[in-house]
């Protein structure tokens, strides 16, 4: 009977719990929901995870290529990240090209790693202007019920943590190249960057602030999306992104932050005992 009144009357809804300082899957507003971690879920991947954030699933998978450097970067690799989100993950994307949602998805995910600065491109060169490693990192959504970014942020570095680059050898003269798979040299990772995802919903007493909100609350808070995502890197803070949504009190945009910060610390450790 309640999964019909949530069709009819969604805001009605939600508010009903919302008036109740509950949200409608029983978590209280700064709390969020379970995490699973996988790593190496692909066994034809270089490197691969798999994140299961409530309902919220997502799989990466990383591929090797050898490719030669910018001409105004001879010294730099590429790490080129991917976000898919298919028809399977939800009843709001179709078949063909990525949505403009799917596009915004994808550049943030690659801001998030870009600005944390865990991957040194220099460390994926093997001769300057002649040699360097692409790092293909695609991500697939496989469920999408809210805060996408933070599963894909999750499971990107849990991949990358896992990640080993066979030795390389190249003939200046000849240009040959030999790889050799028996020898591996792990990633050098810095940090662990971490994405905490938050919706804000404007209510007639003032704006409430729900963490790793799920994909109705981010439709009743005004948005496809969360309205806000924060990120952390081992203690410093590394991004803050808004799209949308009311404005933040100072004092909920403190408590958010130490919500986000702990938040990481969890994570850190879901990541650190998943790779052990």
């Amino acid at each position: 009977m309640s999964d019909v009144y949530k069709v009819i009357h969604p805001n009605k809804y939600f508010n009903d719990y919302i008036s109740l300082n509950v949200r409608p899957d029983g978590r209280k507003f700064d709390e969020q929901r379970s995490i699973k971690l996988n790593a190496n879920a692909i066994s034809n991947a270089d490197a691969s995870a798999l994140i299961k954030c409530g309902n919220t699933t997502v799989v990466c998978g990383i591929t090797l290529e050898l490719a030669t450097p910018k001409a105004e970067e001879p010294d730099h690799g590429f790490l080129v990240t991917n976000v898919e989100l298919l028809p399977l993950c939800s009843s709001k994307f179709k078949p063909g090209p990525p949505s403009d949602y799917a596009q915004v998805i994808s550049n943030t995910v690659n801001d998030i790693i870009k600005n944390s600065n865990c991957i040194d491109l220099k460390d994926l060169c093997i001769v300057s202007d002649k040699l360097a490693w692409v790092l293909y990192c695609d991500m697939v959504c496989l469920d999408n019920d809210g805060s996408i970014i933070d599963a894909c942020i999750t499971t990107l570095i849990t991949s990358l943590k896992s990640l080993s680059l066979p030795a390389v050898s190249f003939d200046v003269e000849t240009e040959e190249v030999k790889v050799d798979i028996s020898n591996k040299t792990s990633l050098k990772v810095t940090g662990l960057p971490v994405a905490t995802s938050f919706a804000i919903y404007q209510s007639p007493e003032s704006n409430l602030v729900l963490t790793d909100p799920t994909t109705f609350e981010e439709e009743m808070c005004g948005g496809i999306g969360a309205n806000l995502i924060v990120c952390w890197n081992q203690g410093l803070l590394c991004g803050v992104q808004k799209y949308g949504g009311g404005n933040i009190p100072t004092e909920s945009q403190k408590k958010l932050l130490q919500v986000a910060k702990k938040r990481s610390k969890l994570i850190e450790e879901v990541i650190e005992t998943c790779l052990s």
